[in-house]
């Protein structure tokens, strides 16, 4: 399947590992759901995929380095969670990224990293605890 979506449901509990299992998925939204848990790491298995829609659910913890493998990644909302963690360094490979949002979490540390999104558009990370200087980079998005 290249399109899994099951946003604005009641779904609980934690993403399944076998998720990573779907190397063709492209667009996967589980928004709006109560879904607990760290994200899983063999996500990042998922190379073909372009959308990561994960907002308003509980999920916690680290966002995993793996989702920097995921290349064609144009759109990701990880917001209205609790997770908590920098943001990974390897999230410099996600050169295709258009659209981040991380908005109302815990993240915490620079965002130094995302200066290296050149494709960049869209950024909201507004009610985290980042910190650090602002990446000249940001005033070219």
């Amino acid at each position: 399947s290249q399109t899994l979506d099951l946003s604005m449901n009641n779904f609980e509990g934690a993403i399944p590992e076998a998720i990573g299992d779907l190397s063709s998925l492209k667009y996967l939204n589980l928004m709006g759901n109560n879904l607990t848990e760290p994200i899983p790491s063999s996500l990042g298995k998922s190379d073909a995929m372009e959308v990561l829609i994960l907002g308003n659910n509980q999920l916690q913890g680290e966002l995993p380095a793996s989702i920097g493998n995921l290349r064609k990644l144009q759109y990701i909302d990880l917001g209205s969670n609790k997770m908590t963690s920098t943001i990974p360094s390897s999230f410099e490979n996600l050169e295709s990224l258009k659209y981040l949002v991380l908005e109302s979490n815990r993240f915490n540390g620079t965002v130094d990293v995302l200066e290296s999104m050149k494709n960049l558009a869209v950024l909201v990370i507004r009610s985290n605890s980042f910190s650090g200087l602002l990446p000249d980079g940001f005033w070219n998005i």
